[in-house]
């Protein structure tokens, strides 16, 4: 889903660009309220994860390959400006060092991805389960699922207005695209919150072990990553091949 320099012009370039920094700079007040210490070493080890496996493309068999988003798995955990920071770290560091995305885009990537996605999941989580705390039930892996595939959509709506793409293409590319999210951040989600004690904090739940596995696991997944264009590249070269 990350957009590539020359997707955007020059005026929706500068205008996302300006308003990623002012979401990125609300961050920093609302960590103080929402993140406390002892969480942060596991939404080091969540963004660990989700940072490797957003490297890993999966084939569709339809053309285009998808691969996890991870938003709504870091807001519905620590909360949406944990999550606006951990995927604003991600993104940069994708654009740095791997070229996956660009610093043009930047911006538009982190409204995308870092603001859209995460505080859809979190406000629809939060409107079916309210401040009960994260446990597994079934009404939570519901409301997990729910909110996972919604903020991809919502992610996507965001990205039509950006480019002005067809939104039927890309509607129905997130629609599988939401699919994966919603089965990978269910399995997280219930890994992390798995425990005989109730009372224990999210970040005391968040259990290592199994996320360390995942890493490696994820690790040996990207040498078979999937060469075919993501989602958004297979829409946008429809889109190009249809105006010649």
């Amino acid at each position: 889903m990350h957009l590539i320099q020359g997707s955007l012009d020059s005026s929706t370039t500068l205008l996302t660009s300006g308003a990623g920094v002012i979401a990125l700079s609300s961050v920093f007040y609302g960590l103080r309220r929402q993140l406390s210490v002892k969480q942060i070493p596991s939404l080091l080890a969540l963004s660990c994860l989700i940072f490797l496996a957003q490297m890993v493309n999966y084939p569709t068999g339809l053309g285009f390959s998808i691969h996890l988003v991870g938003a709504s798995l870091l807001a519905i955990l620590f909360g949406p400006f944990a999550a606006m920071l951990s995927m604003a770290s991600i993104l940069i560091l994708q654009a740095g060092f791997l070229g996956d995305g660009s610093y043009a885009t930047l911006g538009a990537n982190f409204l995308n991805m870092g603001v859209v996605a995460p505080w859809v999941a979190y406000g629809l989580f939060r409107l079916m389960q309210g401040r009960r705390f994260p446990q597994m039930d079934a009404g939570q892996l519901v409301a997990l699922a729910i909110a996972s595939f919604a903020s991809i959509m919502a992610a996507s709506l965001s990205l039509n207005l950006m480019l002005g793409s067809p939104t039927m293409g890309m509607l129905l590319t997130s629609s599988i695209w939401g699919l994966l999210e919603t089965l990978i951040a269910v399995a997280v989600f219930a890994l992390c919150v798995r425990s005989e004690n109730r009372q224990l904090s999210v970040a005391s739940r968040l259990a290592f072990r199994p996320v360390a596995l995942m890493c490696i696991l994820t690790l040996c997944l990207v040498p078979f990553s999937s060469h075919q264009p993501d989602g958004l590249e297979h829409v946008l070269e429809i889109s190009q091949t249809s105006v010649e």
